[in-house]
Formats: structure tokens, sequence, C-alpha cells
């Protein structure tokens, strides 16, 4: 070979080599360069039957990627498929990160959705059903059809799904939210059933449930749950009504206004617990854990009636009471001596009348068995 011809190859070679050098640099910078400098990350969703190439313009107007073309080139490489969905680009994300987010599903933006203590379970629908980010597959669905889902076809979903916190990726069915919470619940009820207190007047998991429910409806107040589980244990054991307005205002459903009436307290149906003894048939609210572990260990005392305080009485809470003739007593100095000159109607003499006439009839069987 001449040696023009040797030294212009050797020129070309030498090129040729710096060009490879000079882009194993770029390319060793580019797979190393930060993206993400944001503390709090950056936001992106990847919409299903996106192309690498539409979410490499978007991510590039964004200002996330300064490389397209060496992003496109190692998509190419890496040959996977892109999954759909709402991504959280944490600080301190690479290209080679923020890929296999896009392309595996991982590092998915969470929303968070909070189950309500109190809450019956038609609340807790029509909240999931407000809620945009969810898919929303329970929507044509029964509460039946739902509980068997979870594997539980007779079983009420009435205070079967815990009160929490729940994270969950865009576009998550909410039925599978629904079940993480009826589990959650079912493992905190399993544990609590296992360390219960002997001597419970109640023989399974679903009654405890239940007392809980009423505990929690009854009072927001941590200290009070147990004194009230205490009050329902001690009617129980006496075969006494439980005459618990929260168990009425669940019957009622939509109708109750704020006000329990004449036509609530003389209903009867299994939940009217003025009129039928015993637990209702279900829980009536999500109890929280407080309420689950007041249930299963409640207060020894010898209380039987209780009432809220108002400004009348000092304190926040309720005023317990051992006999009638005390709880009318405090009745009386809570609502104030217009109670007494109140028309018939008014709720809470109703109440004080079947509270009367019902344990008058319950002591008038019970003599005559």
């Amino acid at each position: 070979m001449a040696p023009d011809k040797r030294r212009i190859v050797k020129t070309l070679a030498g090129l040729i080599l710096m060009a490879c050098l000079c882009f194993l640099v770029v390319w060793i910078y580019f797979l190393r360069e930060t993206l993400v400098t944001d503390p709090k990350g950056v936001r992106y969703t990847v919409r299903s039957g996106a192309s690498f190439k539409s979410v490499t313009d978007d991510l590039v107007a964004e200002q996330i990627i300064h490389h397209p073309f060496l992003f496109e080139m190692l998509a190419s490489l890496k040959r996977h498929e892109l999954k759909s969905g709402d991504y959280l680009f944490r600080q301190g994300t690479t290209s080679q990160s923020l890929l296999n987010q896009i392309t595996t599903g991982t590092g998915l933006f969470h929303y968070t959705f909070t189950i309500i203590a109190g809450w019956n379970f038609q609340h807790l629908r029509d909240v999931l059903l407000r809620e945009p980010d969810l898919q929303h597959t329970t929507a044509l669905m029964t509460d039946a059809a739902i509980m068997t889902y979870l594997g539980q076809p007779t079983l009420s979903p009435e205070g079967r799904f815990y009160p929490d916190t729940y994270f969950f990726a865009k576009g998550s069915s909410d039925l599978l939210l629904l079940k993480r919470a009826y589990q959650k619940m079912q493992r905190t009820l399993d544990a609590a059933w296992q360390k219960r207190e002997p001597g419970l007047p109640y023989q399974t998991q679903n009654e405890a449930l239940t007392v809980a429910s009423l505990v929690e409806k009854e009072t927001p107040l941590a200290r009070e749950r147990v004194m009230i589980a205490g009050v329902i244990i001690n009617r129980l054991k006496k075969d006494m009504l439980l005459q618990m307005d929260p168990t009425v205002i669940y019957a009622a459903g939509a109708e109750y206004n704020g006000t329990i009436y004449k036509k609530e307290l003389m209903a009867d149906n299994p939940y009217n617990t003025y009129r039928r003894k015993g637990l209702p048939p279900t829980p009536i609210a999500i109890p929280g854990k407080d309420s689950i572990t007041a249930a299963l260990h409640p207060a020894h005392h010898d209380y039987y009636y209780f009432v809220a305080k108002n400004s009348a009485m000092p304190g926040e809470g309720h005023q317990f009471s051992k006999t009638l003739a005390e709880h009318e007593q405090v009745v009386a100095l809570v609502r104030g001596n217009s109670f007494f000159g109140s028309s018939w109607f008014n709720d809470d003499l109703i109440r004080l009348y079947f509270l009367k006439r019902l344990e008058k009839d319950t002591l008038h069987a019970n003599e005559t068995k």
C-alpha cells in the first residue's frame, strides 16, 4: 500500500476511534446523568397505547429528558413494552431508572383513600364512587356480589372494612381496595378475638364486631368506649333491651334527619333495640381498633344507662347511671326544666316512655315464666 494511502487509513482509523471514544464518554454521561433534581420528584402519566416516540417527546417538552436520540436508542436496546400509569420520577432518577419504571410498571404515583370509622357500608360505597382516580368496578355490583367476590357470600358487608388510609395507583379497581380493607379487618378481628376476655355474652366474632360498631357510634371519646361496652355487656347479661339510638338511626336510613321521632322508636324491625332484645343482626357501622378492643375487654361496673352531657353538666362525653330513676334525673338536668313540660311527641319523652314501658313488660314476662 502506498504511503499516502496508509496515512489516510491511519487518519480515518484515528478519527473513528476518537469518535467512538467521544460517543462512549457521551453515552456514559447520558446513562449517569440525573434527570430529576426536584426533592418532590416529577409526576408523569404514560397513557394507554402511547408509543416510545410520543413519551420521549413529552419528556423532552417537560425538560426531563435532554438527549431524546440517546434515550430512544436505549429504549430500542431494552426492547420492552410501555406500561401505562401515573408515575412518580423521584429525585436522582436517571435515564435507565426512568426507562425501567415505565417498562416494568414500578414506581407508580400512589393516591390515597381513607376509610373512616363510623361509616356504614352504603356511605363507604358512595365515597368510593366519588373517587376519580379509582376504577369503579363495584358500580354495578350488589352488596352480595361484592361479598361473594371476597369469599363470604352469606356475610353482611356492614362493619367489615378496616378504617385506615390505603394507597393505590391511578386506575386501580375499587374492588381490590375493598379486598385489602376487608382482609385487614379480618386480621385485626382474628387477633383481638384470640385475646378476648373470658365470660363475654356473645359467641361469635360477628357479635363482637356488632358490639364494637355500637360503641363506635355511641362515642368519639377513646376513654369512654370501654365504659359503653360495659353497659352493653351488663344489659345483655340481664336480658335487657339495649335501647340504643344508633340502631334506630341505622334502621331509619336516609329518612333520618337528625332527630329520632315516635315512628322510628315504635318501628318493629330487627335493628330497633327499643323493641327487640339482644344485638342487631349485623354491625351498624365500621368500628375502629379501639372500639373492637373495648368490645372484647369492656370495663366492669354497675351502669346500665348513659346520656350525652351538655352545658348543664361539667365535662364532655356521657353521664352514666345505675338505675332508671337516676337516669331520668340526669336526663332532666341535661335537657333542662322544659323537658317535662314538652309535648309527648318530644323524642326524649318518647325514649323514656319506651324505657319504662318495655322494661316493665320485660319484668312482667320474667315474673310469669
